[in-house]
Order: structure tokens, then sequence, then C-alpha cells
């Protein structure tokens, strides 16, 4: 399997289960959901997590929510990483 196959993969792995437990967890008050997942082999290694949290989502007019994804990999052919953050209030 190629590194790109691989990422894709991870990726899918580590951003699906946010997703899906990310609307409920905006419905819900007091929640919070955290996933990490990293390999290595012999053409690189890779690591990812995702955190997601939501309080007071009642309807109650205080709302709030984050979301955090931190993504890093090497390969023989160099390395990257990466960083998003969302927040609202």
């Amino acid at each position: 399997m190629n590194r790109k196959s691989v990422t894709r993969l991870v990726f899918a792995a580590v951003v699906a289960p946010a997703l899906a437990l990310g609307a409920p967890a905006v419905a819900m008050a007091d929640t919070f959901f955290g996933a990490s997942y990293s390999e290595a082999g012999p053409h690189g290694a890779f690591e990812g997590s995702v955190v997601s949290a939501a309080k007071n989502g009642l309807g109650d007019g205080k709302g709030g929510s984050f979301y955090a994804k931190k993504f890093s990999q090497a390969g023989p052919h160099g390395a990257s990483q990466g960083v998003v953050i969302s927040a609202a209030g």
C-alpha cells in the first residue's frame, strides 16, 4: 500500500468518528470526543488526532463548541504537518 493510500485511510479513520459523533455532540450539553492514531512503517510515519467539544447546546442561548485537528507525517520524500482549529460562541 503506498503512502497516499495509507494517508487517506488514516485520515478517514480519524475524521469519520469525529464527524459521526460531532452532530450528536452539538445536541447534548457538556460533551467531549477525542481520537488519535499513529502508525510507522518502512516508508514513513503518520500521526493524527481530533478533538471535539460542546457545552450548553440545549437551545438556551448559551451555546459553545470547539473542534481541533492535528496531523503530521514523514516519509522518504519529506515531511508535513498541519493544524485546524475551529470555535464558536
